[in-house]
C-alpha cells in the first residue's frame, strides 16, 4: 500500500493512463467536517476541526454493518480467531494440529493458511480483505469516473458538459472545501457505477430487471435514505404503514421478532443505524433477498454522504439539515446521471444535450 501513488498526483492523471493500482485502491485524501457527523456519517470516524484521512475500514461498515475487517474474521473464525490472530501476528508458534482446525474453521488449505504464518506483525490483520473492500468501491467508482472522462463540447459555448465538479459543487454548497466535496462525489460515483455495472451483467444475461435503476427514489429527501428503502420493503409486502411492517415481521419470528414500530421509525428516520440483519430480514420477507440489499447498501452510502455534506456544509448561524444536505446530494446524484447519459450518447455518435427536470436550475456555465 505504501507504494500506492497519492491521491492528489492519480488525479491528475487520465483514466487510460492510470495503472490497476490507481485505478481500483485510489487513497483517500484528508478531509475535515465543521460538526460532529449523523448516524451513518460516523462511519467515517472524524471529528470536528481535525483534519484527517478517512480509514478505508469505513467501507467495511458501510458495506457489512461491522466495525472493521478485523471484526468481519473474528465473526468467521468464531473460537478460532485467537489462535488465527496470533499466526498471522507471528506472537507465538502455531501447532501443525491447530492449524489443521484452522484451515477446516476457514475454508482455506494448509498450505494458503501458512502463507498468513507472520505476514501481518502490526497493521491490519489481513490487508488483502480490507483491499478488496476498496475494489468494491473503487472499482465502481472508476467505471463512472472513466466513463465521464472524456470531452464533450457544449453545442452553445464549447465548454466540456462533464467536467463540471468544481463549478457545480462551488455554485451549489459555496464554502465547502474541495477534499469534502471530492469525497462527495467519489461515493456517489460509486454508487452509479454500481448500477452501471449491474446494468452490463444484465445485457449478457439478457434480464431486464435490475436493483440499482431507480436511484433517485432512494435519494429523494421527503424522506431519509433508509426511510425511502422501508418505503419500498412497505410495498414489497403490500403494508401500508411501519406498524403493518413491524406487526408482519414479527410474526415471521427469528429476527424480526426483536422488530417493533418504534425501532422502525428511527430507523426510518435514520435517527439510529439499521442493523444490516434487520435489513436482510425485511429484504428476504419481501422477496428482494439479493434486489433489496443491493438498495440497502445504496441507500447506506447515500445516507452517509448525506451526514458528511450536512456536516462539512458552511453555516455559521445553525446546524444544516437532513432534507437541505439531502436536497444536495439529490440534485448532485441526478445531475451525474444526466452527465453519464451525455457520456454515453456522445460514445454512440449521438448529440449530447443536457435535460432538465421541471424547476432544476442550469449550473454548466451556459
Amino acid at each position: 500500500m505504501e507504494n500506492l501513488p497519492t491521491a492528489h498526483s492519480a488525479s491528475k492523471k487520465r483514466f487510460s493512463e492510470m495503472t490497476i493500482g490507481e485505478l481500483l485502491l485510489m487513497p483517500f485524501q484528508p478531509v475535515e467536517v465543521l460538526r460532529v457527523l449523523g448516524p451513518y456519517g460516523r462511519m467515517l470516524d472524524l471529528e470536528p476541526a481535525i483534519p484527517k484521512v478517512p480509514d478505508p475500514e469505513f467501507l467495511v461498515r458501510l458495506l457489512t454493518g461491522h466495525a472493521s475487517h478485523q471484526a468481519c474474521i473474528r465473526q468467521d473464525a468464531g473460537s478460532q480467531y485467537k489462535n488465527l490472530e496470533n499466526l498471522i501476528r507471528g506472537r507465538h508458534k502455531v501447532s501443525s494440529t491447530t492449524k489443521l482446525v484452522l484451515a477446516n474453521t476457514l475454508g482455506l488449505s494448509v498450505e494458503d493458511l501458512e502463507k498468513l504464518d507472520g505476514s501481518a506483525p502490526d497493521g491490519p490483520l489481513i490487508p488483502g480483505i480490507l483491499a478488496m473492500f476498496q475494489i468494491v468501491e473503487g472499482l465502481p467508482m472508476r467505471v463512472t469516473s472513466g466513463l465521464l472522462d472524456r470531452d464533450v463540447p457544449c453545442p452553445c459555448c464549447g465548454i466540456n458538459l462533464l467536467d463540471d465538479r468544481d463549478i457545480w459543487w462551488q455554485k451549489q454548497v459555496p464554502g465547502m472545501g474541495h477534499t469534502e466535496y471530492q469525497l462527495a462525489e467519489r461515493l456517489l460515483n460509486a454508487v452509479l457505477g454500481a448500477g452501471l455495472i449491474e446494468r452490463f451483467v444484465a445485457l449478457l444475461q439478457d434480464r431486464t430487471e435490475l436493483s440499482l435503476d431507480r436511484l433517485a427514489a432512494l435519494a429523494n429527501p421527503s424522506r431519509h435514505p433508509i426511510g425511502n428503502w422501508l418505503s419500498e420493503a412497505q410495498e414489497s409486502m403490500a403494508c401500508d404503514s411501519l406498524a403493518e411492517l413491524a406487526a408482519a415481521m414479527q410474526l415471521r419470528g427469528d429476527v424480526g421478532a426483536a422488530f417493533s414500530h418504534g425501532r422502525l421509525k428511527k430507523w426510518s428516520a435514520g435517527q439510529d443505524v439499521m442493523p444490516m440483519e434487520a435489513g436482510e430480514a425485511i429484504a428476504e420477507a419481501g422477496g428482494q433477498a439479493k434486489d433489496g440489499m443491493r438498495r440497502l447498501i445504496a441507500a447506506r452510502t447515500i445516507a452517509l454522504v448525506t451526514d458528511f455534506v450536512a456536516a462539512s456544509k458552511p453555516n455559521e448561524t445553525k446546524a444544516v439539515s437532513r432534507k437541505a444536505a439531502q436536497e444536495v446530494v439529490y440534485a448532485r446524484l441526478e445531475h451525474l446521471g444526466s452527465n453519464v447519459r451525455i457520456a454515453i450518447a456522445a460514445i454512440t455518435g449521438k448529440i449530447p444535450q443536457r435535460s432538465l427536470q421541471p424547476g432544476q436550475k442550469v449550473t454548466t456555465p451556459c
